[in-house]
């Protein structure tokens, strides 16, 4: 930042600013799923992350949540393929800090059958013990017992917030804890991103992003 002839404080231009940065301020929006009809907002207030993508998971004919991908604008910027997305996403360096993903139940799934479909995707991505996949499903079901009795209802929200220290589960908001290992985080981010990711419909949303 810069000061004044009087030692005053000079806000920076907007030149100074990363252009990209700028465009994605400009052009952030919310989506909705054209699959399910759930929107999604252009940022997620406990994070400020961007709104990257939204899709749907199917299981056989079945929609069983729509899913959205929050990311830094670092992330966005190299939404050009799925392969330069996910090396980004999963990177969690520089100021790519953090991804998340909310999933918003569109059918009726028990907590214990939703954690242990989304523990079945994590395991093969994830090289650490796993008991530590236990500990997220572990999360996911008691965050559904304290808000819905076991029963994940439709509606239901789950918000997994990837980091390089591992991943927070969050259920219609409120945050269930955090399981601390590494890799962990890099793991979801590939159930989402990866090779054979659960909702091709959200990578291909991603790849659409506007620049």
């Amino acid at each position: 930042d810069k000061t004044n002839s009087s030692g005053g404080h000079v806000p920076p231009h907007k030149a100074d600013r990363d252009p990209f940065l700028s465009a994605v301020e400009a052009h952030v929006k919310s989506l909705k799923d054209p699959s399910t009809g759930v929107s999604f907002d252009a940022k997620l207030e406990r994070n400020g992350l961007y709104l990257a993508g939204v899709g749907v998971r199917k299981k056989s004919l079945v929609k069983v949540y729509a899913v959205a991908m929050y990311c830094t604008s670092s992330v966005l910027k190299e939404s050009k393929s799925q392969l330069s997305l996910n090396k980004a996403a999963r990177s969690f360096a520089g100021l790519t800090k953090e991804v998340s993903f909310v999933l918003h139940m569109t059918c009726n799934v028990s907590g214990v059958k939703i954690a242990s479909a989304i523990g079945e995707s994590v395991k093969p991505r994830y090289n650490g013990d796993t008991s530590h996949v236990k500990d997220l499903e572990k999360l996911i079901i008691d965050g559904v017992n304290k808000k819905r009795k076991g029963q994940s209802l439709k509606g239901t929200m789950f918000g997994f917030d990837c980091s390089a220290i591992g991943v927070q589960v969050l259920v219609n908001g409120s945050s269930q804890g955090t399981v601390r290992h590494g890799g962990l985080g890099e793991a979801v981010v590939d159930v989402f991103t990866g090779t054979g990711a659960v909702s091709p419909t959200l990578i291909q949303s991603c790849l659409q992003w506007e620049k």
